[in-house]
């Protein structure tokens, strides 16, 4: 009898909670995968029909409204998405009359859906992390904004001009550990590996430790992708109905396009020099390149762009001192570079194809084999033939997979406790 009130005693203990989880979880988006709202301040240059369609001086969802970015209104979408460079202080801002905020953080409703329409039809085409939180929740007792939550961001920017994230995103973790008394699962998708990499190197070993059990990253885009270069050159719809040559401009504007550009002196040799090729002029741009190709493109500001970013990107490469599970799909036709007849805002004529999930060419996805056995946790690499970057992140087989790896953690803990 006193051992069974000792078993239940320490049970309570464990999870912290009436809720009989093993870990909280924090989820960590991808680029384009957090919303963003938007309000006008004052009176700025913008189409009628925007301000017969939109009240702009309230806030409203911009990213990702299915209205915002239909024919004949992705022009405004533009306008309110933009950023502008400031080279005196090296940031990127909203422009002079807008404001931009990202709701619900905390809340995996600001994940699920990235349109918050109560029309479930129109919500249903922007599904992201719905799946994923719905199986946990079905299969393992996780409850919404309790033991599973979100930490959305300013995907337009880099880490580091992202005001407040860090801090915001160190409170959410301690607070729910705190409220578990057991260590976080963190899951990211896409840019979130490399943003949550620089929250890392932020925190220290022994905060990890306590508060962080593992990492599970999906489709880290770790060295980069030529798809963020092919998004500058001639848009990128990002899946939407809106008119590529309508996104362009805005997609020139983002600091988080140089971001997560091919790293320079990490990306293949072999691959390196021809990541667009330009038939008209006869000129290849490459990892070394990026000035050039920003000025080819009329971008203000190329040196002092691409150095603010570059220089704090070589910071964030080495082991990211937490239990790591790199998970990524492989064998999908994945773009390694472009062919344009001209840089006139077409779309390439050509792809040049390698291995990859689609989106993010292999070497990239699988950089994090760099730090096996360079940390004393482990760090494990899982691939998911066939799988590409966006189905990965509503993938059972993958959930299955975090779940069971996450049992075996589990046990672990409960041996050592």
């Amino acid at each position: 009898m006193k051992m069974l009130r000792l078993t239940l005693l320490l049970l309570v203990f464990w999870t912290g909670c009436s809720v009989a989880i093993k870990f909280p979880i924090v989820l960590v988006p991808g680029i384009a995968g957090s919303q963003i709202d938007v309000r006008h301040t004052e009176k700025i240059p913008y189409p009628d029909i925007c301000r017969v369609v939109f009240s702009t001086n309230s806030w409203r969802q911009a990213w990702l409204s299915i209205k915002e970015v239909l024919p004949g209104l992705v022009r405004c979408f533009s306008i309110d998405m933009s950023l502008e460079f400031d080279v005196n202080t090296l940031k990127y801002n909203d422009p002079e009359g807008i404001e931009t905020r990202i709701p619900n953080f905390g809340s995996t409703k600001s994940i699920e859906y990235l349109d918050n329409s109560t029309d479930f039809i129109i919500r249903a085409e922007t599904k992201y992390f719905h799946d994923m939180v719905q199986y946990f929740v079905d299969n393992a007792g996780y409850e919404r904004d309790e033991s599973i939550v979100a930490a959305p961001y300013d995907w337009r920017k880099s880490p580091w001009s992202m005001d407040g994230y860090f801090e915001r995103l160190q409170a959410l973790v301690e607070n729910v550990t705190a409220k578990y008394n057991a260590p976080a699962i963190v899951i990211s998708h896409s840019m979130g590996g490399p943003v949550l990499k620089a929250f890392f190197n932020t925190t220290t070993s022994d905060w990890r430790d306590k508060h962080i059990k593992a990492w599970f990253p999906v489709e880290g885009v770790w060295i980069g992708s030529p798809k963020v270069l092919e998004a500058i050159v001639s848009g990128d719809g990002f899946g939407t109905p809106a008119p590529v040559a309508d996104l362009i401009d805005m997609e020139r504007s983002l600091e988080s396009t140089l971001f997560l550009a091919p790293m320079p002196g990490l990306w293949p040799n072999d691959v390196s020099d021809e990541l667009i090729i330009v038939e008209e002029t006869s000129k290849s741009y490459g990892v070394s390149d990026y000035v050039a190709l920003l000025q080819a493109l009329n971008i203000s500001h190329a040196q002092e762009r691409l150095a603010n970013v570059m220089s704090k990107r070589e910071m964030i490469h080495g082991p990211p001192g937490v239990r790591m599970y790199c998970i990524y799909g492989t064998n999908v036709d994945t773009a390694w570079g472009y062919k344009y007849s001209a840089l006139d805002r077409s779309a390439p004529e050509k792809k040049i194809i390698g291995d990859g999930d689609g989106t993010v060419p292999l070497p990239s996805l699988e950089y994090c084999k760099n730090w096996v056995g360079k940390q004393p946790q482990p760090v494990v690499l899982k691939t998911f033939p066939n799988v590409n970057h966006v189905a990965a992140i509503m993938d059972k087989g993958i959930f299955q997979y975090i779940q069971r790896e996450m049992d075996a953690l589990a046990e672990e803990h409960a041996s050592r406790a």
